[in-house]
């Protein structure tokens, strides 16, 4: 049986909000003309949060990590390449760096941005594609911080747990 008493106002307007957010991206990235704009939406998706301050929090974690796991990813394609053995030693150093600067909380999108970067890059510099997904991520993450800001915002009833894809 579906439970009709959980849907309400509030509910509605932040599914509303994380669909527009997520369109947003998608339209923002295209007129950017960045090559995998979906990151974009997917990143609006993630960072949107029922309360500004949770999205914000959200979107800080994902930025940063996004920015260092770009570079990351780029640095070790530089010197390595692609390799499996050389992924998994990006990837341990990734969580290193993430836990000498204290991003207790931005090392596992820095890994995933890594493994991106390194395991899904095509022809071309990997810089240049760490440099897309970082736009891409960074679209989504404003257009989420801007629509989670618009009224009607939630009074702090509901709180969604944080959600790191």
């Amino acid at each position: 049986m579906i439970a009709l008493t959980n849907f309400n106002a509030i509910r509605f307007t932040q599914a509303l909000k994380t669909g527009v957010a997520a369109v947003l991206a998608v339209y923002l990235t295209r007129l950017f003309k960045l090559p995998q704009g979906y990151w974009g939406a997917i990143s609006a998706i993630v960072v949107m949060q029922s309360e500004v301050g949770a999205t914000f929090s959200a979107s800080r974690d994902r930025f940063l990590g996004t920015a260092v796991g770009a570079f990351l990813g780029a640095v070790f394609v530089t010197l390595g390449g692609v390799g499996v053995l050389w992924f998994g030693v990006a990837t341990i150093a990734t969580v290193l760096v993430c836990q000498l600067l204290g991003l207790d909380q931005s090392y596992r999108l820095a890994c995933v941005t890594v493994a991106i970067v390194m395991l899904i890059n095509g022809v071309g510099s990997p810089w240049r594609f760490a440099l897309h997904r970082f736009l891409e991520v960074s679209v989504g993450i404003l257009v989420a911080l801007i629509v989670s800001s618009l009224p009607p915002r939630a009074p702090g009833q509901l709180h969604n747990p944080r959600v790191d894809v």
